[in-house]
């Protein structure tokens, strides 16, 4: 039942701060990203994993790993690692033009159908993530699927 709060509480968290229209002067500018918070900040947008109150970035694997090479191939810019959250090996975020493109390891298939299911209340798809192997990648923008999925074939 504990798995299940903290993926809503996460999405009503997204969606009181999404009603909260900010001043762009005022955004984590240099310092940060809009992806700072714990939630996707479009509606429809594949919710960021849960598994801690604020994700804590974890130390980046070891160069030339599938993730990276992803981030390469994708031209991802300001990407980091976040911290655990729940049937994700690790994830991370960056940008693509400006959109928040998110990139996760799924230990198994298992874990990857686990999450799906976790996210599914929240009206997010297998069609809002492109696939390769065990690795999934989700724009926030639907409309950048095509092209990530062209560059990752």
């Amino acid at each position: 039942m504990s798995r299940r709060i903290f993926p809503l509480a996460a999405v009503v968290l997204v969606v009181v701060l999404a009603s909260c229209a900010p001043d762009q002067a005022a955004s984590p500018g240099a310092t940060g990203s809009p992806s700072d918070s714990a939630a996707p900040s479009q509606p429809g947008a594949p919710a960021t994993p849960s598994g801690s109150a604020s994700p804590t970035p974890t130390a980046s694997p070891t160069p030339d790993s599938e993730i990276e090479r992803i981030v390469a191939t994708l031209g991802l810019t300001d990407f980091r690692f976040e911290g655990d959250a729940e049937y994700i090996a690790q994830w991370g975020v960056g940008l693509l033009e400006g959109s928040e493109v998110r990139v996760y390891e799924f230990a198994s298939e298992d874990d990857f159908l686990t999450y799906l299911d976790s996210v599914a209340p929240y009206g997010i798809t297998i069609d809002d993530f492109v696939r390769v192997g065990l690795y999934a990648v989700a724009p926030t923008d639907r409309g950048q699927i095509d092209r990530i999925r062209a560059a990752l074939a």
